[in-house]
């Protein structure tokens, strides 16, 4: 029996992404509904790189009031680097349904800590919306790393997640999302879906900020993507 693996598309679907003060649009390829959007507020185990970096946690911990998200906590970070007290959080609100159409959002922020007070330096929204099938927008578990690939006391924070709205079975996109400061790398693909012995999907799309990056950026946001790109189905 021959399996064919088909991509559903639909119409409801766009993109916004890098959200600046301009609010520069861009469309993606797909139909999807998916809109990465980033807000830049204020200048500004895994981690061998981590150079100066101090007391670097993947637990978010206590935070102030002054510490403002949307949705629930999912995973998060904290370090100590040349802009103080740092901290990640990445953020997913529950799916919604209207009618026959779900939604669901993900949020991440990184804030700089001063006791009770929080200065926010950029804040990402991604979602799917108006799906009429089957809605998938998730952390990859394990995937937030804290850095200092350029030794330059600065923590670069990177994470992946998935998304997809379809009713079959086909790869969902991945996303990399990586700053340092208030500067935004990214690599936006499929993952790579092996089932009965054939692979599905597996592009990957760096952005072009990576050409303008300090160097080793883009090899380690490259070796993590290929970590966590593989899911096998069916075995």
């Amino acid at each position: 029996m021959t399996l064919i693996v088909s991509m559903v598309i639909f119409t409801s679907c766009g993109k916004k992404d890098d959200v600046k003060t301009t609010d520069t649009q861009k469309k993606d390829s797909t139909t999807q509904t998916k809109t990465e959007t980033t807000t830049k507020t204020d200048t500004a185990g895994k981690n061998n790189s981590a150079g100066g970096i101090k007391n670097i946690s993947y637990e978010p911990g206590k935070l102030p009031a002054s510490v403002k998200y949307d949705g629930k906590i999912v995973s998060g970070a904290r370090w100590e680097d040349k802009n103080g007290q740092n901290v990640l959080l990445v953020c997913e609100t529950d799916e919604k349904t209207t009618g026959d159409n779900r939604s669901k959002e993900l949020f991440a922020y990184q804030y700089i800590l001063n006791g009770e007070d929080a200065k926010q330096l950029w804040k990402v929204n991604d979602f799917i919306k108006d799906c009429p099938v089957d809605v998938m927008l998730s952390l990859i578990p394990k995937s937030i790393t804290v850095t200092d690939i350029n030794k330059d006391g600065i923590a670069e924070n990177t994470f992946l997640y998935r998304m997809s709205c379809k009713g079959d079975v086909s790869p969902d996109d991945m996303k990399l999302i990586m700053h340092e400061g208030e500067n935004k790398y990214a690599i936006r693909g499929s993952m790579l879906m092996i089932m009965d012995g054939k692979k599905y999907g597996g592009d990957m799309k760096p952005d072009p900020a990576f050409d303008k990056g300090p160097a080793g950026f883009f090899a380690y946001a490259r070796e993590e993507w290929k970590k966590f790109e593989t899911e096998k189905v069916g075995e």
